[in-house]
């Protein structure tokens, strides 16, 4: 079982492999999420924890379709995001974008904007959408991966 906590920064997990993109104490695998193929085999991780990464990253389609790639079956993808109306979401320059509670929903079929953005959004790749909600200045998601 691989649980894979992503951009832990200097806030490693205990029993998951740790990733950032700069060596650190803690830090396991030094990996740019913006690179891909991400350094693990198809559907070998059984969960991935991304918090505050996902704003960050330069690739978002190619995140969700790493992410995908890498999960097993009715594997777990928590995101936590600054939500879009914080002013945190704003503070960092860093920041590439602003997500809403429906920016997930372009990869949960049968959603309206997985047909807006269609294949070339999800390409082909699919989860579904456990839980979607804002807890003070952060939008958490939960997303399984199709079978």
């Amino acid at each position: 079982m691989v649980i894979l906590h992503l951009g832990c920064g200097q806030k490693p997990a205990p029993g998951r492999v740790n990733v950032d993109m700069v060596s650190m104490p803690g830090v396991d695998v030094v990996h740019d999420l913006d690179v891909h193929p991400w350094p693990w085999a198809d559907g070998t991780v059984t969960e991935i924890h991304a918090p505050h990464v996902f704003e960050h990253v330069a690739d978002p389609l190619g995140f969700m379709a790493e992410a995908h790639r890498v999960l097993t079956a009715g594997g777990w993808l928590h995101i936590e995001v600054p939500h879009w109306r914080h002013q945190n979401a704003y503070t960092d320059p860093t920041h590439r974008r602003y997500c809403t509670e429906d920016t997930f929903r372009y990869w949960v079929r049968g959603t309206w904007l997985a047909q807006v953005g269609g294949v070339a959004y999800h390409r082909g790749r699919f989860f579904t959408e456990r839980s979607v909600r804002v807890v003070a200045a952060d939008l958490i998601v939960d997303l399984v991966k199709e079978g």
